[in-house]
Formats: C-alpha cells, sequence, structure tokens
C-alpha cells in the first residue's frame, strides 16, 4: 500500500500518468491497482518488497536503543527503515520502468517480425518469466494492442491476436484465412506439457513413492487441462530442479515455433480455451494437427524431463523419501483433535492467560503470546508436529493439512478453558517431555564403572 499510493502521487506530482488508449493501459507499463494508476510490475513487486522487508527485519529487527528510545527499538525500527526505503524504491521506480518497459515493448515488436523464431522467442520468454510473473508484460500487448495485429473484419478495426481470433471466429463464414497473430495462441502449455511432466515423475520416482506421487500429480494435470492452471504442476520442480524450467522453457518456445511453420491457426488451450476451434473449417484452422503436434511435444518432453531426471540426479517429487512427511501428517490431523495435545500446547504457551491470538495459514498453527519468556518451547515440541518456530511473541507450530482443525478445536478449548467448563490436565504421565542425556557415551552395568563407590553401589 505504501509503495503504490508513493508511486501514484511520484507519477501525478511529475506529470507522467499514462493516457489510456483504445485498449486502456495496456503495453503503457502502467495499470490500475486498488483504484489508482501505478507503474505496472505485477508479481515483480511482489517479490522485491518481500525481499526490502526481509532485509530491513533481519539485519535491524533486533537492534536495541537507550531506554528513552526503547519504544522504536527492534522490529519497530526495521518497520519505520522499511516505510521510507519503500517510498524511495517507489520513487525510483517510476524512472527505472518506463525503461524496462521500453525494453519489453521493442522485444515484443521485435517477435512480431521475426515470422517463426519470434514465435519460439515468444514462448521462451513467456514460460522463463512465470516465476517473476513478468510474462504478463508478453501476451497482453500481444493479446490486446496492435502489438499483437491490426486487421479489418466485417468492417471493423480489430488489434490484438485474442481479439482477432474472437472477432473472426464470430464471422468464420465469411473469413478466407486466419490471421498470423492468431498463431501466438497456440498454447500446448494446458494439456500436452503437463501430461508428459506427470508422466516423467512418476517413471522417475522411487518405486515405493510411485502411488503418493500420482496423487499428486494427476490432479494438477485434471486442473491445467480444464482451467488451464499450469503453475501447480511446474512449481513442482521450478525451485527444487530449475535446470529443468530451462527446458520446459525452451520446449514451450519450440511449441509454438513448430505450430507456425506447420501452420496451425486456432486458439490452443485448455479443454474449454480449445473447443471453439471445432468450428473453424479444417482447410483454415488445420486443427488436425493439433493431435499430432501435441503428441509430439508430449512425448520430447517426457524423454527430456525422464533423462535430465536421472542423469543429472535431479531431486523431483517421489526421489526422496516421502514416509516422514506422510507420517507428519498423519499423526497431527489424529492426534491433535484429543483433548491431552491442545492441553500440551496450552502448557507450553504458558497458560490461557498469556495467549493473546490464535489464527492459521495453510500449514501452520500461528499464536501471539502475551509474554515470551512463559512459553516453553520444549513442551510445544512433544506434542506431534512438523517443527515449532519461536519468533518470541508469536509462536508458529508446523502442522500441515490438519492446521485448520486444530486451529477451531484448540480455540473451542481454550474458550471453555476460560469460562470454566475445562480444565488443563496435571496428569504426569500423560503430559509427556523431553529429556536429553548431558553426554555421549556407552550404557554399562553399574558394576562394571571403574569406580569402587559406584560399582559397590555406595
Amino acid at each position: 500500500m505504501v509503495f503504490l499510493f508513493a508511486n501514484n502521487s511520484w507519477l501525478t506530482l511529475t506529470n507522467r500518468l499514462a493516457e489510456s488508449g483504445e485498449m486502456g493501459l495496456f503495453g503503457t507499463g502502467q495499470n490500475m491497482v486498488l483504484g489508482i494508476q501505478v507503474n505496472d510490475m505485477g508479481v515483480f513487486l511482489g517479490i522485491i518488497l518481500g525481499c526490502l522487508v526481509a532485509f530491513f527485519v533481519n539485519r535491524f529487527g533486533n537492534v536495541k536503543f537507550h531506554k528513552y528510545l526503547a519504544p522504536y527499538e527492534g522490529t519497530k525500527f526495521s518497520f519505520i527503515l522499511t516505510i521510507f526505503s519503500t517510498i524511495a524504491l517507489a520513487v525510483i521506480i517510476t524512472y527505472i520502468w518506463p525503461v524496462i518497459n521500453a525494453a519489453v515493448n521493442a522485444t515484443v515488436n521485435g517477435m512480431t517480425s521475426a515470422g517463426s523464431f519470434g514465435f519460439f522467442g515468444y514462448g521462451f520468454l513467456n514460460r522463463l518469466l512465470l516465476p517473476i510473473g513478468m510474462h504478463h508484460l508478453l501476451w497482453m500487448p500481444l493479446h490486446f494492442t496492435p502489438m499483437g495485429g491490426t486487421t479489418q473484419i466485417a468492417g471493423e478495426t480489430v488489434s490484438g491476436a485474442y481479439n482477432i481470433w474472437l472477432a473472426q471466429l464470430g464471422n468464420i463464414d465469411s473469413v478466407v484465412h486466419m490471421h498470423p497473430a492468431i498463431g501466438f495462441l497456440v498454447n500446448f502449455g494446458a494439456i500436452a506439457f503437463p501430461i508428459a511432466i506427470a508422466l516423467a515423475f512418476i517413471k522417475t520416482a522411487k518405486p515405493e513413492n510411485k502411488t503418493k506421487v500420482k496423487a499428486i500429480v494427476f490432479p494438477t494435470v485434471i486442473l491445467a487441462a480444464l482451467a488451464g492452471v499450469t503453475e501447480p504442476i511446474e512449481y513442482l520442480f521450478l525451485f527444487t530442479a530449475p535446470v529443468l524450467w530451462i527446458a520446459h522453457s525452451i520446449m514451450f518456445g519450440f511449441s509454438f515455433f513448430i505450430s507456425d511453420v506447420l501452420g496451425l491457426k486456432v486458439m490452443v488451450g485448455s479443454i474449454p480455451e480449445t473447443l471453439p476451434s471445432l468450428f473453424v473449417p479444417l482447410s483454415l484452422g488445420r486443427q488436425w494437427l493439433i493431435p499430432v503436434i501435441g503428441g509430439g511435444l508430449a512425448v520430447m518432453e517426457y524423454f527430456i524431463f525422464k533423462t535430465m531426471i536421472l542423469k543429472l540426479n535431479l531431486p523431483t517429487i517421489g526421489r526422496e523419501t516421502m514416509e516422514e512427511f506422510e507420517e507428519a501428517q498423519e499423526t497431527t490431523i489424529v492426534a491433535k483433535d484429543k483433548e491431552l495435545g491442545l492441553a500440551t500446547i496450552v502448557k507450553g504457551l504458558g497458560g490461557v492467560e498469556n495467549i493473546e491470538e490464535i489464527y492459521n495459514c495453510y500449514t501452520r498453527l500461528r499464536l501471539d503470546v502475551k509474554d515470551e519468556n512463559k512459553v516453553n518451547i520444549d513442551l510445544l515440541k512433544s506434542d506431534p508436529s512438523s517443527g515449532v518456530v519461536d519468533k518470541q511473541k508469536q509462536i508458529q507450530i508446523i502442522i500441515g493439512i490438519g492446521v485448520q482443525e486444530l486451529r477451531e478445536s484448540l480455540e473451542d478449548y481454550v474458550t471453555s478453558l476460560r469460562v470454566g467448563k475445562a480444565t488443563v490436565s496435571t496428569n504426569n504421565e500423560t503430559i509427556i517431555q523431553s529429556m536429553y542425556p548431558p553426554a555421549k557415551g556407552e550404557i554399562i552395568p553399574i558394576e562394571e564403572v571403574p569406580d569402587n563407590v559406584f560399582s559397590n553401589k555406595t
């Protein structure tokens, strides 16, 4: 919020707000966010701000001041620094981003005039830039602005590959040839590639993990085929094996290249996106090429992934042990429903009076406490979980997929404790605490200890 409003204010003060065209702000490097016009950085902005916040919190989060300035030390000081740094960044970006946007526009213009190789470049960069969210700077201008082509259809001027496709589809009886720009819509990434990647993961997984891998990858393939959302299966290897992402990006670019060379000129994507192609005459769209090209690409992607995973010994899903993860999920889901586990958590947090707030994210139970000195981390670790993160007044217990159910049970239990309808168990046999030896060594009978006092049991 600080960045966005500072960015908009500086653009306004310096009179550099872009003017909307026929297609709005597409291609200008600016966009409307939360009702204000800002530099259009997309997900990339979130990544930059995340790194900025992490730097200041890690670097200055524990700083100490004189007692008179104590209210501003620690995370409060890092928060103040972050605010002013964010404002400065928002101002600087107004001068840097137009240069980046101009470079992107030049790249897009180059793609549209480079023939089949331009389609390859589009596909390659489209996938390569996906993790930082900058791929929208490529496809949005091509799909919706004159950068993607302009033509006359039914007496109207239409610009952008996607708009041209819709216009030609709506006037298919009078169309004599499909516009070349439709080549930017031939995307085999929703069906062919996910199937190939899933099969490669299953094939290269350890025999004991194949069933588990199937349970994970098959839903991602279905999601990609029906909704066109490919990130779930692509992000399974993006961070663990980045070299596969490079290979995937090259194959993605090649799919656009070969489709243009062979003359496929209909929209291809998820199943709902591809169905309208059936209404285009075969002589115009050549959609009989869809299964041919899609099958060929799937086979190539499969063997590339399989070979690279095995040759480079890449740690893709199923190639590492999955038992520990599964056991953690099972134990937390079953055990966390019991009052014993809830009592352990309450005691570990320093009692019900010390609990300030209970909430959760996708996998973690998050708990705010009033006094961090009352928290017993060892006791919290004694209850089944995948780990405990101590952030002073915020405690995080890593639970997994059962975290929502645990949070609700804990909230009910804490409420019952506060109104006197329940008590925290004090049975020493049921509250298990971890015990640690002071040293490592061999355990032997006391009679064998080389000391007469001990060996005689004096």
